[in-house]
Order: C-alpha cells, then structure tokens, then sequence
C-alpha cells in the first residue's frame, strides 16, 4: 500500500502542432489531492469573500439590505410609543372608571413616571 501511494506520476503538456513538451508536471497521488483540497478551500474562500465583503450580498434574497433596517428600527420606535400611549389609555380609563364610581382619583404623571421607569421603585 505504501509503495502505491509513493508511486509517482507526470502530466505533459504538449504543443499540439509540433509535438514540444510545453510544460511537464510531476506529482504523486497524496500530492493530487493535497492540491485538489487546497484548490477548492481556496474556491470557497474567495467565494465567501465575494459575496460578504461586496454588496452583492444584497442580491441573496431574504437578505436585509439599509433600506429595511431602517424601516425595522423605525416600527420598534413607533411600536414603543404605542405601548406608551396604550399604557396612558388604560390608566385614564381606570381613573374615569374610579370618578365614575365615586372613588378617590389616581395621580396619573406620577403612574406614569413609575409605569415607564419600573426600576425607580427599587431606588
């Protein structure tokens, strides 16, 4: 087995018109396949290199291009300031509830001071 992988071979390459050796390779098997390795890791890096370091990365569909991050932050911003205005909405109903009732009123700037910084409670 080891006198088959030492054994070696040789690639010519040959001027078709005048039958001159042009180039003359010689390699052994392990050497072949070292050289195929290396060949296509090197194929794969630069592929990966093309599509991520380019903005051909863009055309790779479901990919996000700025257009859409932008339009992310911009709906987690609006979302923030609905769930605010949602958390007022039931606070002022709660206090209508309460008038209407004939309890006593909460304060709601203090609720909502304490509702959107629930950390100032453990200060």
């Amino acid at each position: 087995m080891a006198n088959k992988t030492k054994r070696g071979f040789r690639l010519n390459i040959v001027k078709e018109s005048t039958e001159e050796t042009v180039r003359s390779f010689r390699f052994t098997r392990a050497g072949a396949i070292l050289a195929g390795i290396t060949a296509f890791v090197i194929i794969l890096g630069s592929l990966y290199a093309l599509i991520a370091l380019t903005p051909l990365r863009t055309t790779i569909p479901g990919y996000p291009d700025a257009h859409f991050r932008r339009e992310a932050v911009a709906n987690a911003i609006k979302i923030d300031s609905l769930e605010s205005a949602i958390t007022r909405w039931k606070l002022y109903s709660e206090n209508l509830s309460r008038v209407l009732a004939g309890d006593t009123t909460i304060n709601l700037d203090s609720l909502l001071v304490i509702r959107d910084n629930p950390d100032s409670l453990s200060r």
